[in-house]
């Protein structure tokens, strides 16, 4: 009977811990459930703080030049400083992934050149990076060239494209150009001439042809599209077709070839075959004069666009020279630069530039 008892007594016992460990079980499942919705409601915030805020840019003054009363001519339209914020329709569960798994720096470094294509393209090289930057504006998505941790790039500086399907990167320290397929996505080394340090690229649509700036060569360097030279202009000096240390250009489809002679303090304007038709500008530190020039750009116009990166602004000629107007002062607000470098006007008219130091890129419009 003892016996019985005890054992009824040790039943009892057992019973009572597993309805604890039960309890414990369920308070512990509670416990984890609330920790959960705790980290779950903590990313809701990130996120949401993370977030473009639409409605603030709506309100936000978009500056304009020249000032009211004047008609306006150059507009800002916003600026690029993530490419997550590219993505204005990213879903809460896109980015609560991105969150919790991990993505990687979206942000720039150091951008310099730009190139957008007819086809909702924007190609950005990152110096600082040593990447190239693909956004598309079809499915807002970005793309990181080359995908993986291991970039050939040295020294990335300019880009610019076909119009189709294929861009061409020049790399100062790797004294070469890259190719960069869409379709394929592959990006080689481009089989050409030996170059000194190329930085400047822009292409010839009609013509067909790349022209490039060899820096420490003081030349500008003619290549058809399989690699081959087709001819060059420049020497070094201070003359008419002459350069000192050169570094970026642009060419318009009105046949314009404009070249930023740096240390002369100017640019030139060439016709297609190289052939010297005017310089502007010279060394200085008032409108119209150049104390850093780095990027320019034409507009469809044939207006020319030149980032002077000590003012902290980009000063606007038309096409014999004569200055039109600057727009930009030096601050990190919009419509404001910290070392303006590269600079590209697309077939719409818009104005994108590498704002370096700010590490974003500003986007204007023309108004014709």
């Amino acid at each position: 009977m003892i016996q019985l008892c005890s054992e009824c007594a040790a039943i009892s016992d057992f019973d009572t811990v597993s309805k604890i460990n039960q309890r414990e079980i369920v308070l512990y499942k509670y416990l984890k459930l609330i920790l959960v919705l705790s980290m779950v409601l903590s990313l809701v915030a990130c996120i949401e703080s993370s977030k473009p805020s639409i409605e603030t840019e709506s309100v936000v003054e978009k500056p304009v030049w020249p000032a009211s009363p004047l008609p306006t001519r150059i507009a800002w339209q916003g600026e690029i400083r993530d490419f997550r914020d590219f993505r204005r329709h990213e879903s809460f569960w896109q980015r609560l992934a991105g969150l919790i798994v991990g993505q990687r720096q979206t942000g720039l470094v150091k951008p310099y050149g730009i190139y957008a294509d007819d086809n909702g393209h924007l190609f950005v090289v990152d110096t600082g990076a040593r990447r190239l930057y693909l956004l598309d504006s079809n499915d807002e998505s970005y793309k990181v060239i080359p995908e993986n941790d291991k970039t050939p790039f040295l020294s990335p500086i300019d880009v610019t494209g076909d119009g189709v399907e294929t861009v061409f990167i020049t790399d100062s320290k790797k004294a070469g150009i890259f190719r960069y397929n869409l379709k394929d996505g592959l990006l080689v080394e481009f089989p050409t001439v030996s170059l000194q340090r190329p930085t400047g690229i822009a292409y010839h649509r009609k013509d067909k042809l790349l022209y490039v700036v060899d820096t420490l060569a003081h030349q500008v360097v003619v290549l058809e599209l399989d690699g081959r030279e087709r001819f060059r202009f420049g020497e070094r000096g201070t003359g008419p077709g002459q350069f000192n240390f050169p570094t970026a250009v642009a060419v318009s489809d009105c046949g314009m070839v404009v070249v930023t002679d740096a240390l002369n303090g100017r640019i030139q304007i060439f016709a297609s075959d190289g052939s010297f038709e005017l310089e502007v500008g010279r060394p200085g530190d008032t409108s119209g004069t150049f104390a850093k020039p780095k990027g320019v750009a034409l507009d469809s116009d044939c207006n020319i666009y030149v980032c002077d990166a000590l003012f902290d602004a980009v000063q606007v000629f038309d096409r014999g020279g004569r200055l039109l107007m600057s727009f930009g002062d030096s601050g990190s607000r919009p419509g404001q630069f910290w070392m303006p470098t590269g600079i590209f006007v697309d077939r719409q008219d818009n104005v994108y530039v590498a704002d370096s130091y700010n590490q974003r890129i500003q986007i204007f419009r023309y108004m014709k």
